[in-house]
C-alpha cells in the first residue's frame, strides 16, 4: 500500500513538473514572438518616409474658402493660403517680402497700416474683385494674422431675397388698388345693409394694412439698394413735422393725445429730405398707437457742437428691457396681438434705423415700461 502511494506521489510531481516546463516554454515563446513583432514595427517606422506636418497644415488651409495672411512681428508674410493669394494677387514667391510689397490691393494695405499696432480688428463687409469679404486682423507678439472671410453666398441670398420681395410687393400694388376701389363702391351700395357694410369695413381694413406693407417692403427695398443715392441738403424741421401730424391728425384726434411741438421755427437738418420724412413718420406714428387715450406726444429738437438731435417721446406703455434688444429686427413685435390690432406691420422701426444709417446717424431708445418711451435720432452737421 505504501509502495503505490509514493509511486503515486512521484507521478504527481512529474506531471506538475512537466505541466510547470510547457507554461515557461510557452511564455519564452510568446515573448520572443513580441519582441520580433516589435522589432518588425521599428524597422517598418525606420522605411516609412517622416510625415511633414506643415505641409499637411498648409494643404488644408487651402482647401477652405476664408483667405488667411500670416505675417511675422515686422510685417513679413510668412504664410498664405491659396484663397488669400487669388483674392489679393499675392504670389507664392512673395513668402519673406513686407506685406505692402507682396499685398496688390491698396485698400487692403491701408488698412494693415491702420490697425498694425492693434490686438484686434474688424472691419464690415468689403468688396475685393468679384467677392464680399468681412476683414479681421489679429495680432500678438509672434504673428499678426490677416483673416478674410467670403461673404458672397449670403450677400447673393440676400440679394435675391431682397429681390423677390421688391418684385413681388409691385405686383401686388396694382391688384390691391383695383381691389380697394371696388370695396369702397361696395360700402356705399351696403349704406342701408349694417351688417353687409360691417364686413365689408373690415375688408377694406385689411387690404389698408396689405398696402402699408406693400409700401414697407418698397421702402426697405430702396433702403437696402446698392445704388441708392442719399442727397443730403438743408431740410426745415418744422414744416416737415407740421405735414406728417396733419396726414395721422384723424388717429390723434381719435385717441384725444396732446401733440406738444419744442421745435424752433428756423430749425434745421442736413439729411435726405424722402428718408427724414420716413423716419419721422415711422416714429410719430408708432408714438401714436402705442400710446394712451388721452396721452401726450412731445417731438423736439436741440442742437450739438457736431450734430443735431430728433426727439420723439410718448406716454405710453413701454418697451421691456427684453425686447429692446431686437426692436430694430424686421417683423419683430414687441406684443403681437396688440400691434396686429393697431395695424403695425413690424418695419417701421427697421425702416428708421435702416434709413438713419445711410444718412450718416444714429438711433437710440429710452424707455420705461409703463411711462413711455423717447427716441432720439442724431444726424451730422454739414460738413461734419
Amino acid at each position: 500500500m505504501e509502495g503505490v502511494l509514493t509511486a503515486l506521489v512521484i507521478f504527481l510531481v512529474l506531471l506538475f513538473s512537466v505541466a510547470t516546463l510547457a507554461f515557461l516554454y510557452e511564455r519564452r515563446k510568446r515573448r520572443e514572438l513580441l519582441n520580433q513583432m516589435r522589432r518588425l514595427r521599428r524597422e517598418l517606422r525606420r522605411r516609412e518616409p517622416p510625415v511633414d506636418r506643415s505641409k499637411l497644415l498648409a494643404r488644408a488651409l487651402s482647401l477652405i474658402r476664408e483667405g488667411i495672411v500670416i505675417m511675422d512681428p515686422y510685417g513679413r508674410i510668412v504664410f498664405t493660403n491659396r484663397f488669400a493669394r487669388e483674392l489679393l494677387d499675392i504670389k507664392p514667391e512673395d513668402t519673406g517680402k513686407f506685406f505692402y510689397q507682396a499685398i496688390k490691393n491698396f485698400d487692403i494695405v491701408s488698412l494693415i497700416n491702420e490697425a498694425f499696432n492693434e490686438k484686434y480688428k474688424v472691419w464690415q463687409e468689403k468688396k475685393v474683385k468679384d467677392r464680399y469679404v468681412q476683414i479681421i486682423f489679429g495680432s500678438d507678439m509672434d504673428e499678426k494674422v490677416l483673416l478674410l472671410i467670403d461673404l458672397t453666398p449670403i450677400k447673393q441670398y440676400e440679394n435675391l431675397k431682397k429681390d423677390f420681395i421688391a418684385n413681388a410687393s409691385h405686383e401686388l400694388k396694382t391688384p390691391l388698388a383695383a381691389l380697394k376701389l371696388s370695396l369702397e363702391a361696395l360700402e356705399e351700395e351696403c349704406g342701408n345693409n349694417p351688417k353687409a357694410s360691417h364686413f365689408v369695413k373690415r375688408a377694406l381694413e385689411r387690404v389698408t394694412f396689405m398696402e402699408q406693407l406693400i409700401e414697407d417692403f418698397l421702402t426697405l427695398s430702396r433702403l437696402d439698394s446698392t445704388n441708392l443715392t442719399v442727397n443730403p441738403q438743408e431740410v426745415e424741421l418744422l414744416p416737415l413735422v407740421r405735414e406728417i401730424l396733419k396726414g395721422l391728425s384723424d388717429f390723434i384726434v381719435r385717441k384725444q393725445l396732446k401733440v406738444k411741438l419744442s421745435v424752433p421755427q428756423e430749425a434745421a437738418v442736413y439729411a435726405d429730405e424722402k428718408m427724414l420724412y420716413a423716419v419721422l413718420k415711422n416714429l410719430i406714428d408708432n408714438a401714436i398707437k402705442y400710446n394712451r387715450d388721452g396721452g401726450e406726444i412731445e417731438i423736439s429738437f436741440r442742437e450739438h457742437a457736431k450734430e443735431v438731435e430728433i426727439s420723439v417721446c410718448d406716454t405710453g406703455y413701454g418697451i421691456p428691457k427684453s425686447h429692446l434688444p431686437f426692436i430694430f429686427e424686421r417683423f419683430y413685435r414687441v406684443e403681437r396681438s396688440r400691434s396686429r390690432k393697431l395695424g403695425g406691420t413690424g418695419l417701421g422701426l427697421s425702416i428708421v434705423k435702416l434709413a438713419v444709417d445711410k444718412m450718416g446717424g444714429k438711433v437710440e431708445v429710452e424707455t420705461r415700461e409703463g411711462e413711455g418711451t423717447c427716441f432720439r435720432v442724431y444726424l451730422p452737421k454739414r460738413g461734419v
